[in-house]
């Protein structure tokens, strides 16, 4: 009887670890498979229904290492959406030896104008700024800028982009936020969206009115807990996604699709952003 009780409670010992090591599993496959997910966030910022569409296609954080299945079904998903522009707002890459990967995926994306600016890691992992300059002059319609503008037209619309640097590593130059281009509408690009919490940016924009920023940087959290992102990297300021209302613009801010530091996304959907214009 005694021997009876004893595998008992040694049988109950051992379902009780299976359990635990089996949600274990459930959770961390949920996990990966949640990383895996894009979702496709759609904004119309149209002053009317009448106005035809500029559409800009915002891909932040891709942090890519490869050309393989999940960057091919990215690539199909912005060609579904058919944008007038798509723009990479930082840290396409954090590791110098992947511009090869970027490049593939550049070259899938096909005719469609592509912009990008660094983000911190592009900084940090030693990216050679001029051969990713060059990798984005060797598309027709490809441009990497770093504190540059640029107008951008199509639908006869034109749009004026002002592309910074990244605030968290590198050097972005306010007074670009300046610049003013009142008849066109107007997109501001700087990967951490810690910029628009500092006292000089806002009160260089408190007086401008840009159709729309982005940032990137943040992942959402990319692991997060009923809503709460518990860890966000240094550069994030007060934000974490979605919209914001900040001096001279409103602010949005990207999940965006890649993983960063641990290869896993709880609770923040990778993120494609899709703005009419």
């Amino acid at each position: 009887m005694k021997q009876l009780i004893q595998f008992t409670t040694l049988a109950r010992v051992r379902f009780i670890g299976l359990a635990i090591v089996l949600s274990l599993l459930a959770v961390l496959g949920l996990a990966f498979r949640n990383g895996s997910e894009v979702e496709v966030t759609h904004h119309n910022l149209r002053s009317s229904s009448q106005v035809v569409a500029y559409r800009v296609v915002q891909l932040s954080d891709l942090h890519i290492q490869r050309f393989d299945v999940a960057e091919k079904a990215i690539v199909a998903q912005v060609q579904a959406l058919r944008p007038d522009l798509v723009l990479l707002t930082g840290d396409a890459l954090d590791n110098a030896d992947a511009l090869p990967f970027l490049q593939a995926f550049l070259a899938a994306l096909g005719s469609v104008p592509v912009v990008a600016v660094p983000g911190n890691w592009e900084h940090w992992s030693g990216v050679d700024f001029k051969a990713l300059e060059m990798l984005f002059l060797n598309r027709s319609n490809g441009r990497f800028l770093l504190n540059q503008q640029q107008s951008f037209t199509a639908h006869g619309r034109t749009v004026h982009l002002i592309a910074l640097d990244d605030f968290t590593a590198g050097q972005p130059d306010a007074q670009l936020l300046t610049a003013s281009r009142p008849n066109e509408a107007s997109i501001l690009i700087q990967h951490s969206p810690g910029y628009f919490d500092q006292a000089e940016v806002r009160r260089r924009m408190k007086d401008r009115s840009f159709s729309l920023c982005l940032s990137g940087h943040t992942h959402g959290g990319q692991i997060t807990l009923a809503g709460w992102a518990p860890f966000r990297p240094v550069g994030s300021g007060q934000f974490v996604s979605g919209f914001y209302d900040v001096p001279g613009c409103r602010l949005y801010v990207s999940r965006g699709l890649g993983t960063s530091v641990v290869p896993v996304r709880w609770g923040a959907l990778a993120e494609i952003a899709v703005f009419d214009l």
